[in-house]
């Protein structure tokens, strides 16, 4: 228990995340004083105006947690704050990548946007709201496309993938959403994003590599099956470039970092069997992704071997 913070408050904070409001502090007995004293000591953060954390139960090292509680805080602050973009889109849970997750994205109804600390607060235009775990946000769709739009194509791709394979959103309701914005600044992020978007793939690897073969024009099937000629199921594979006998697997290497033998041996064995019925097996790494035309160079070369 922190020396200066009332157990009263800290009870509070532990059932909202972590935080609590200056209100809810003078309430408690804390005077302004002892909130700078406390801030100065570290026992408490400070991250916008009217709010703060108790540091010992928030993770600010974790940019996913920490972006979540001081979601969380806007509800404390603004009574009419509505969740968006980014925001709305881990309030769901669903996976971002590739983002600053500095800043929190709140709608409100006022005139112009305005920063308050960590917030950046929009006017909010009527947009349907449903209910989160953190509080009031715009719908997952709107929410992924005004992702796509903020932060890039390839990152709205990661999120979509991730919300269309736990089917928390549909392909439907995305297009509705992308019609919305097709004419706005950076609207256009949001239409290739839906584009590209597609809930077969399992994780933010084989959505990056995805993209990097998208983009280079291949035509790629993810999670495809192979069996022999007798129907046994040799393996499931990441991508199948049609037409070809060309695999692209994703190495994102969790699955040998234990190093289990039996794990090893397996991997081996599928993949000694894929090449005895005929197929060029590509293996992608996380470093290929980091390295402009690695990917593609990759894949062009077993076609050409192929």
């Amino acid at each position: 228990m922190t020396a200066l913070l009332d157990p009263a408050l800290i009870a509070l904070a532990a059932g909202q995340h972590g935080l609590f409001t200056t209100r809810q502090a003078h309430r408690a007995g804390m005077s302004p004083a002892a909130l700078v004293h406390a801030v100065r000591g570290k026992e408490i953060l400070h991250p916008a105006r009217g709010l703060y954390a108790v540091s010992s139960l928030v993770h600010p090292t974790s940019p996913v947690t920490w972006h979540q509680a001081r979601a969380f805080g806007a509800t404390l602050l603004w009574d009419d704050a509505v969740l968006s973009s980014s925001s709305a889109v881990l309030a769901r849970g669903v996976r971002v990548w590739g983002v600053d997750l500095t800043t929190v994205h709140v709608l409100r109804p006022i005139d112009r946007s305005v920063r308050v600390g960590c917030f950046r607060v929009r006017q909010w235009t009527g947009q349907p709201v449903t209910a989160t775990s953190l509080g009031p946000a715009v719908s997952l769709a709107t929410a992924l496309i005004a992702h796509a739009m903020e932060h890039g194509m390839a990152q709205g791709v990661v999120s979509a993938d991730h919300a269309l394979h736990e089917r928390l959103v549909t392909a439907a309701e995305l297009e509705e959403a992308v019609d919305v914005v097709r004419g706005w600044r950076h609207g256009s992020r949001a239409v290739s994003a839906l584009a590209f978007a597609d809930g077969r793939r399992e994780s933010v690897g084989e959505s990056r590599c995805a993209i990097a073969l998208m983009m280079a024009g291949f035509a790629v099937e993810p999670q495809v099956e192979i069996r022999d000629r007798t129907g046994h199921l040799v393996g499931r594979v990441d991508f199948h470039i049609p037409g070809t006998n060309v695999i692209v697997e994703f190495d994102g290497r969790l699955k040998y970092d234990a190093g289990d033998p039996a794990v090893l041996w397996a991997e081996k064995r599928r993949e000694d069997e894929l090449r005895r019925l005929g197929y060029v097996v590509v293996r992608i790494t996380w470093a290929d992704l980091e390295r402009p035309g690695a990917v593609s160079a990759k894949v062009r070369s077993a076609l050409a071997a192929a």
